[in-house]
């Protein structure tokens, strides 16, 4: 059962990329398909937590709120990364967000930094190099911090969910991302008021609302997940197989090719991760 899972999230994650890189690729604007991504989210875990008796819960709706604002974050930076650069690398880029969560473990919930695990760590700081070392590479600046932000929310974002299961193992998995989609979609509104005239007319995106319902199986199978796997071994066994599965999406879909010192990037990156979990 449990591998089964880690299969459905890695083929919702690499699927909800592929779709906003799709829709990026079509001219699509971010807020228009960030809404619609939040706001299937929102209606399936509202349903999900109706159908389970819906509880208040005020420790659950403030860590759903937090997770909503990295989410968020994450959804912005993400789909303009996809939207400038090449699927396979920017997702890589975000996976390496695992870091965040390692560290945080070892600061905070005593996991040991083990001889693998600093290796690990090395090999990836490498991994970023060898991405960006390439002359004439199409990669700008601007995608690199789209690309880290994503890192950093993602990494924000695992974090908030462990607490979450860590506190409430088992509980509140509906409420938690039905808090967490009402606050993005509350953001996005404000964003988009805020702009006064610039803002693009509401409508409704079919590629939007399919990668919301990939997001939101992403999303719950993790929180379901984090319940009983380390988060040394999760993050780390998702972050690789999305890695794989976004690239051999982009190769075959969106005829993306790596230069090949960017492909060496690509397979220390994927190495670094497999440390990192041992």
């Amino acid at each position: 059962m449990t591998a089964f899972l880690y299969l459905c999230n890695i083929l919702c994650a690499s699927g909800q990329s592929a779709f906003g890189k799709q829709y990026a690729r079509s001219g699509g604007k971010a807020a228009v398909f960030n809404i619609n991504k939040a706001l299937v989210g929102a209606v399936l875990f509202l349903f999900c937590g109706l159908l389970k008796k819906f509880s208040f819960h005020l420790p659950t709706a403030a860590l759903g709120i937090g997770y909503g604002v990295g989410l968020c974050c994450s959804m912005h930076t993400g789909f303009q990364a996809l939207s400038i650069g090449p699927m396979a690398l920017t997702s890589m880029i975000a996976s390496f967000s695992l870091i965040i969560p390692f560290l945080f473990g070892i600061c905070f919930w005593n996991e040991t930094l083990t001889a693998f695990k600093a290796v690990g760590i090395l090999l990836l700081m490498v991994s970023i190099w060898l991405i960006n070392a390439e002359k004439g590479s199409k990669f700008s600046v601007k995608w690199l911090l789209y690309a880290a932000s994503t890192l950093l929310a993602n990494g924000v974002c695992s974090v908030v969910q462990k607490l979450h299961q860590i506190h409430f193992p088992t509980l509140y998995r509906a409420e938690f991302m039905f808090w967490a989609m009402v606050s993005v979609l509350v953001i996005l509104f404000i964003m988009r008021t805020g702009r006064k005239g610039k803002a693009d007319p509401f409508r409704f995106s079919l590629l939007g609302m399919v990668s919301g319902v990939l997001n939101c199986a992403a999303n719950y199978i993790v929180l379901y997940l984090s319940a009983t796997e380390n988060a040394s071994v999760l993050f780390p066994v998702i972050s690789v197989a999305n890695i794989m599965a976004v690239w051999i999406i982009g190769v075959f879909f969106f005829k993306e090719r790596l230069k090949g010192i960017q492909m060496m990037g690509l397979i220390v990156g994927v190495a670094s991760v497999v440390l990192l979990k041992l």
